[in-house]
């Protein structure tokens, strides 16, 4: 199935599908969008009850659900159902794709993204905008945010390259990498681990027996609060009782971790 969409303005694009594979492409100059569908048994119905439409300014494509315990994978037809989505809309465009274990890749840059996901992985490369996670278990990556992050996992890692906004960080077991960080960052983790690789912003970091480490870059200056219960606590910067004097705002900078350590380093 393909599907053309004449553009006369901005569009949202919502995508929903159980299992299969979503790939979005961002790209600019479109005049239309583009939604071509691949089911992955030649012989299912799954193209007949598929919906691709526009509806206002917000580009649909979905499968319906059935409802219950007949949307599980043990149940109803899994292979039959399984999709190939690709959609092709303009730069900037916002969205929001929701799957039970179909992976997600979205090209080119986005407008806002609300990504959600059972168990599977996902990776986006420029949001301009903010970045909303929600999944079971999985990975995902963004190589660029320019709003906030939030992200609620039950056993998930999250990659993260360059964020301008906020991140706000919550799982039962999982990773949070940040490379650069330029707002604050809010994690909480049962027995996850976070790595920033340069803050510029307040960090509070918590997590019941993961490690932590936190890069700060050459002329920030921190207040500290690190405590670990049964780890190390390793600086590889000078630590005094009194700040130094700067021009520079300095950080806040909380750390604790119960069996887990805590390493601040220099950001390269």
């Amino acid at each position: 199935m393909e599907k053309t969409f004449p553009l006369s303005g901005p569009i949202n694009l919502q995508v929903r599908i159980p299992r299969g594979r979503v790939a979005i492409e961002a790209n600019d100059g479109l005049a239309e969008a583009r939604v071509v569908i691949t089911p992955k048994n030649k012989k299912s119905d799954v193209l007949e009850r598929a919906i691709v439409e526009m509806r206002g300014s917000t580009l649909l494509v979905q499968t319906p659900r059935q409802g219950g315990i007949f949307d599980l994978p043990i149940f109803g037809k899994r292979d039959q159902d399984e999709l190939d989505v690709l959609v092709v809309v303009p730069s900037g465009t916002p969205i929001k794709v929701s799957t039970f274990v179909a992976a997600i890749v979205v090209r080119g840059r986005s407008g806002s993204a609300d990504i959600a996901f059972g168990a599977s992985e996902a990776g986006l490369e420029n949001v301009d905008g903010d970045l909303r996670l929600r999944y079971g278990s999985g990975t995902v990556r963004a190589v660029q945010v320019s709003g906030a992050v939030e992200m609620r996992s039950g056993s998930g890692d999250v990659h993260l390259g360059e964020v301008g906004g906020p991140i706000s960080a919550g799982c039962g077991s999982g990773t949070l990498e940040v490379r650069l960080a330029r707002g604050s960052v809010r994690s909480r983790t049962g027995s996850g681990s976070a790595k920033i690789g340069a803050a510029h912003g307040d960090i509070d970091v918590v997590s019941g027996s993961g490690n932590l480490q936190i890069g700060l870059p050459e002329g920030v200056t921190a207040h500290l609060d690190v405590t670990s219960g049964s780890g190390r606590v390793e600086s590889d910067l000078p630590i005094e009782d009194a700040p130094r004097p700067t021009k520079s705002k300095a950080i806040n900078l909380r750390a604790r971790t119960g069996s887990g350590s805590v390493r601040l380093f220099r950001a390269a």
